[in-house]
């Protein structure tokens, strides 16, 4: 079997059909899968884009869902799946990262991120958009933010719909130039709980 990815040729060995029931471990594989595109979902076309460099076949998009496959943990010995979300990535790039200087949740329904200016007067840096990833802990559906504040404004607050109230969320910060040419790589900010 012939397969062309990105213009390039590749022979491959036409899989054969399971004629097996996959066993716990290989639906604990795939459920993880699952998982992961589920996750990257919200924000798959910025990863496409913004996820580092294309390395040989292996695009922004599969460093993305690479990174996920490695920060979504498997025990084998309880069948759990474990995401460590300080792992999670969802933006690589060469620009000047975020320093987080607080996450808390001030008001109901609602959850503050906070960040120090460092782009040292720099007119430029200061004019890069923040690009904001949360999700709830035990959900794997996350919330993309683009472009959401810039990087002089050092804080930004999310309004969240009632059923988020309660629940431990995790964020992450990474910022885009003005120009949508350079990304900076993500940082966890931590998690809160939803007042």
């Amino acid at each position: 079997m012939v397969a062309n990815v990105a213009g390039t040729e590749i022979l491959r060995v036409r899989p054969r059909r399971r004629n097996t029931p996959p066993t716990p471990k290989q639906l604990l594989i795939q459920e993880r899968m699952k998982k992961c595109y589920d996750f990257l979902s919200s924000y798959k076309a910025y990863a496409s884009k913004f996820f580092g460099v294309k390395i040989g076949m292996r695009s922004c998009y599969n460093l993305a869902m690479s990174n996920l496959l490695d920060a979504f943990k498997i025990d084998f010995n309880t069948m759990q799946i474990t995401p460590q979300y300080p792992e999670i990535a969802f933006s690589k790039g060469p620009l000047l990262q975020p320093i987080i200087t607080g996450l808390a949740s001030p008001a109901a329904n609602s959850v503050q991120i906070q960040w120090y200016n460092n782009a040292a007067g720099d007119p430029d840096r200061e004019a890069d958009q923040a690009q904001i990833l949360y999700v709830a802990e035990g959900n794997v559906h996350s919330v993309f933010l683009e472009n959401a504040a810039s990087r002089l404004d050092t804080e930004l607050d999310i309004s969240l719909s009632p059923d988020w109230q309660g629940k431990t969320i995790h964020m992450w910060l990474a910022f885009r130039t003005d120009d949508l040419l350079m990304v900076s790589g993500s940082v966890y900010a931590g998690s809160v709980v939803v007042s």
